[in-house]
């Protein structure tokens, strides 16, 4: 028998990589020989059958190992039989005809059962008791329910993850003569952080970054209802400061009271001009002729106070200038070791990008990130955008 740490491995490595596609016999002929596979020698299985099977009747559909004898008329008398049934639960290890023989169901929806032999009357040194397999059965059978329940959830995920990269923008807006890139990186397979282009009307256009707190489907879902609200917004034509307190309004009565949503949110015209407002976001940095500024300039973080009150900002991008706006996992990167990338890298970062590219500058700020934290993944969302004026 095998200690309980090398039987959770062998059970691991038998779920390992196991396809999801396609119909439950389909799963199930692919389930009966990997266990064959992975606890066969040191359990002393020879053989595994796969038994489709219904209200009235068990029929074999597909074997592996060594040739042991069909059990469909055993099996449909000792689990369907009226009166004769003497096997009531599942996982089940006992005497058959064949010899020592455990069941196991296969497949979700229970159509498909596992029937797996010992070696001939269990003759094997060492084989386990029908009390043993039985046990290896229950674990394998828990195992196989985790197995489901941990894709089920990778499916939620990868549903999200799907409507996350349907909000984000699919390529670099065309505005004027602004030079304008953007990336995102989330910390799991789905993230809090996101960022949108707007285009407002002809000659202004929307820039979005907003960060809801933690990370993972909660945070990923509430980043989409902001982003939403902000296109609804601006086909309606409402200003910015109704805006973003209708959005806080949303966010408080949203219920998830532990969230929040930090936002920069600016309409840049093509003359230069823009409008913005900072509700609770890392100030984005504007470089030009006179240093670097930190837009500042709105109110409280979305979520937490519904009567909040934002300010609108102000500021110019001269020919020359450059705008970036990024979320605090730039800034925080490996800040659980230290001090953190901090706002002194980004500044140094944008001394040595004046002018762009944007898409090779944003590509050197998430290369300097990595290298920062000795290649450790991200510990949160990070979102940076570039906007260059050229001169």
């Amino acid at each position: 028998m095998l200690e309980p740490k090398q039987l959770y491995k062998r059970l691991e490595a038998v779920f390992d990589g196991l396809e999801h596609h396609g119909s439950s016999e389909r799963f199930a002929a692919q389930l009966a020989p990997r266990v064959l596979d992975k606890l066969g020698r040191p359990l002393g299985l020879t053989t595994a059958h796969l038994y489709r099977r219904d209200e009235r009747s068990i029929a074999l559909t597909n074997r592996w190992g060594q040739g042991r004898p069909d059990l469909s008329a055993e099996l449909a008398r000792r689990l369907l039989g009226d009166g004769t049934r003497d096997i009531t639960d599942l996982p089940w290890a006992g005497e058959m005809a064949p010899g020592r023989v455990g069941l196991v169901p296969a497949s979700e929806d229970d159509a498909f059962l596992m029937a797996l032999f010992l070696a001939d009357g269990g003759a094997l040194v060492g084989a386990p008791s029908p009390a043993q397999l039985a046990s290896v059965l229950t674990s394998l059978h828990y195992a196989f329910g985790q197995h489901l329940k941990r894709r089920e959830l990778e499916d939620i995920f990868a549903q999200a993850r799907a409507i996350q990269l349907s909000l984000l923008p699919h390529a670099r807006p065309s505005f004027g003569d602004f030079d304008i890139a953007a990336h995102s990186v989330p910390a799991e397979s789905v993230g809090g952080d996101v960022y949108d282009f707007i285009h407002v009307d002809h000659d202004t256009l929307g820039l979005t970054v907003a960060d809801s707190s933690g990370h993972g489907l909660p945070a990923a879902l509430q980043a989409r209802d902001v982003i939403t609200g902000l296109r609804m917004g601006v086909e309606r034509d409402l200003k910015l400061q109704r805006l973003a307190e209708k959005l806080n309004r949303i966010i408080h009565r949203s219920g998830m009271v532990s969230r929040f949503i930090s936002l920069w949110f600016g309409e840049l015209e093509k003359n230069g001009n823009l409008t913005y407002i900072n509700a609770g976001h890392p100030p984005p940095m504007l470089r030009d002729h006179r240093g670097i500024t930190e837009l500042t300039v709105g109110g409280m973080l979305l979520g937490p106070q519904p009567d909040a009150a934002y300010k609108l900002g102000f500021a110019h991008l001269d020919r020359g200038a450059t705008l970036a706006v990024f979320t605090d996992g730039v800034i925080e990167r490996g800040i659980e070791h230290g001090d953190g990338f901090g706002e002194a890298r980004v500044r140094s970062w944008m001394d040595d990008w004046p002018a762009g590219p944007a898409h090779d500058a944003v590509a050197d700020l998430f290369a300097r990130l990595t290298r920062f934290d000795g290649g450790s993944p991200m510990e949160d969302d990070v979102t940076v955008v570039y906007v260059h004026r050229p001169a």
